[in-house]
C-alpha cells in the first residue's frame, strides 16, 4: 500500500508508553524521517536497525520532521543528534517546547488537578519530564525550520498538505498526500485515543482536527501508534465517537445530582495510574466544552468546585 520510498517503522506496542511509528521517505540525496521514537537506547537501536535494514545509513537522513513535541514522538533525538546533524522542522508553537521540554509542564496542564484539590501523590511541584523519565524519557532539539500551517512539506517526491490537529498539542500535524492518498494522522487518530488537555487545544481543537480530517478525499490512514487502515473516514469517526461515548459517561455520572470536581474524576476514571495525569485535564476539557454549550455549570472554589447538570443529554 506505501508506495516502494516510503517504509513505516513499528513499534511492539500501541499503548502508552509505546513509541511511536516512524516513516521513512527516501529521496535522492538519501532519506527523511517523521518521526523518531522514544528516548530509550534500546528504542533508538531498533529504528537504527530499521533504517539499515532499508539499505542505509544514519549519515543518509539530512532531513527530521516532528509532528509534535512529546517525547514519544521526539526522545530519541538524543541519540540521533550525537550521530547527525539533521535538519528538524516542527510546528511553530511546538519549537519552543522542543528547545525547553519542562514547558511542556505548562501545555500539560500539571498543576490543574492541585487546584482542584486532587493529589493522590502528595506532590508538590508535579513535573512531566519525571513522569515520562522511565516510561519514555524526552529529549530536547532546536529546530532548524518551521513548519508552515497552511502550507506544505515536500518530502522525496511527495508534497505533504500540512493539517493542524489541536488537542492532544497545540501543534500537532496530520501530513496529506493527495496523489497517493496517503492520510499521516500522528496522534489525532490511531488505535487508542490520544490524552487531551485545555492548554493542549482542549476537545475542541481535538473535534475541529477531526473534522479536517475526515473532509480529505484520502484512500488510506497511517497513524503514529497502531496499523495502517484502508479506511481512513471510518477511523477517524471512531476517534470521534470514543471522545463522545467518554462524555456521555460524564453526563450520566452527573444526572444523579451535583458532585465535585474531584469526585467526578475518579468516577470517570477509575484507574489510579491516571488518577493525577491525564484523567482531570480530560474531564476539564469535557467540562469547558459542555459549560459552554450550557449544558452544566461548574461552580468555583468557594462551592467546593460543584459540578451540575443544567440539562439533559442531547
Amino acid at each position: 500500500m506505501l508506495p516502494e520510498d516510503i517504509s513505516l517503522h513499528k513499534d511492539r506496542e500501541t499503548i502508552w508508553p509505546a513509541s511511536a511509528n516512524v516513516l521513512l521517505i527516501r529521496d535522492s540525496d538519501g532519506a527523511c524521517l517523521v518521526d523518531v521514537g522514544c528516548g530509550h537506547e534500546d528504542t533508538y537501536l531498533r529504528l537504527k536497525e530499521f533504517v539499515i535494514a532499508q539499505g542505509l545509513l544514519m549519515t543518509d537522513i539530512h532531513t527530521v520532521v516532528l509532528t509534535h513535541a512529546h517525547p514519544d514522538h521526539m526522545g530519541a533525538m538524543r541519540y540521533l543528534l550525537e550521530e547527525i546533524s539533521p535538519r528538524i522542522f516542527l510546528h511553530p508553537v511546538e519549537i519552543p517546547l522542543a528547545a525547553e521540554p519542562s514547558r511542556l509542564n505548562e501545555t500539560f496542564d500539571m498543576d490543574l488537578p492541585l487546584r482542584y484539590g486532587i493529589n493522590p501523590f502528595m506532590l508538590e511541584n508535579p513535573d512531566i519530564l519525571e513522569y515520562f523519565s522511565n516510561l519514555c524519557p524526552m529529549a530536547r532539539a532546536d529546530a532548524t525550520d518551521s513548519i508552515d500551517p497552511e502550507g506544505e512539506l515536500e518530502l522525496g517526491r511527495f508534497a505533504f498538505r500540512v493539517i493542524v490537529t489541536p488537542g492532544h498539542a497545540n501543534g500537532l500535524v496530520s501530513l496529506f498526500e493527495p496523489d497517493i492518498g496517503m492520510l499521516f494522522t500522528a496522534d489525532a487518530v490511531g488505535d487508542v485515543v490520544a490524552w487531551y488537555a485545555p492548554s493542549s487545544g482542549g476537545l475542541g481543537g481535538f473535534l475541529a482536527g477531526l473534522d479536517r480530517l475526515s473532509a480529505l478525499p484520502s484512500s488510506f490512514l497511517v497513524p503514529s501508534h497502531g496499523n495502517i487502515s484502508t479506511t481512513p473516514q471510518a477511523e477517524v469517526e471512531k476517534t470521534r465517537a470514543r471522545l463522545m461515548r467518554r462524555e456521555d459517561k460524564i453526563l450520566g455520572e452527573l444526572a444523579g445530582g451535583p458532585v465535585t470536581f474531584p469526585e467526578l474524576s475518579s468516577r470517570v476514571f477509575s484507574n489510579p495510574m491516571i488518577a493525577f495525569f491525564p484523567g482531570p485535564q480530560i474531564l476539564k476539557c469535557h467540562l469547558d466544552k459542555l459549560e459552554a454549550e450550557g449544558r452544566v455549570r461548574c461552580r468555583g472554589e468557594e462551592d467546593g468546585w460543584r459540578v451540575e447538570l443544567l440539562q439533559g443529554r442531547k
